[in-house]
């Protein structure tokens, strides 16, 4: 049987290498089309990839305050909702998702601020063998709900308006089920996180892998060609809300 350390560090790694080759695939589109949804999401998933890395990291050597900072910052308060501003980006009108980001950008500034000013408790950071986000004062969480709220609402959202629009074109049924499948998993990140959030830590690790990879798997199915031109609402070929 393996142990639940053992088995942490695999799902981390995991979750850490799609992460990291999904986060590569956006940006190269990013470098021949310079659209800023791209380089939102690739920085997104760039963030969601050091918060995985932190826990494998963790695994492998232990905790420390340190550690518990970066993952904080980057798994639990800013991977979801730079994903999610991706969405608005992507979705809204150019002046709207600018507005959304520069408010997001000085939330992020705030949140970097005082996770580096703020004193750990390592003691209660880690519980059931996984991490939570107990390690600092619960004043922190004026911050982290808004922030994860925002991200999965436009994420998961965004990828249901996208499915519903394009459910009646036969040629966009591939684009249609991978954006359904990028909702699944984007709901699937955030019932980790509430889960951990709410004292089951153990299902952190294990929802992220599933939901990073079926957000992955339906981001495939939105970059196969289509047979004809996109029904009204669908997105294009190289997007993934």
């Amino acid at each position: 049987m393996i142990a639940p350390r053992a088995f942490n560090a695999v799902l981390s790694f995991t979750a850490t290498a799609i992460s990291l080759a999904f986060a590569v695939m956006v940006l190269q589109q990013y470098a021949r089309r310079r659209r800023p949804y791209q380089a939102v999401w690739g920085g997104a998933l760039l963030l969601f990839g050091a918060g995985t890395g932190c826990q494998l990291a963790a695994e492998l050597v232990g905790w420390t305050a340190l550690l518990y900072r970066i993952w904080y910052l980057t798994g639990a308060m800013l991977g979801a909702a730079y994903l999610g501003q991706g969405t608005v980006y992507l979705l809204a009108p150019r002046h709207a998702a600018d507005l959304s980001c520069a408010v997001l950008v000085a939330a992020s500034l705030v949140g970097l601020v005082l996770i580096a000013a703020l004193p750990v408790d390592l003691a209660r950071a880690i519980a059931g063998g996984a991490v939570t986000g107990n390690g600092f004062s619960p004043f922190l969480l004026i911050l982290l709900i808004p922030l994860n709220t925002y991200g999965t609402l436009a994420l998961v959202g965004g990828a249901l308006w996208s499915a519903y629009r394009g459910r009646g074109s036969r040629t966009m049924r591939r684009r249609t089920v991978g954006t359904f499948l990028i909702a699944v998993g984007g709901l699937t990140v955030a019932l980790g996180g509430t889960a951990n959030r709410l004292g089951w830590p153990g299902l952190l690790y294990l929802s992220e892998l599933i939901g990073i990879a079926l957000i992955f798997l339906g981001y495939l199915q939105t970059t196969v060609p289509p047979a004809a031109q996109p029904a009204a609402g669908a997105l294009p070929p190289d997007a993934v809300p």
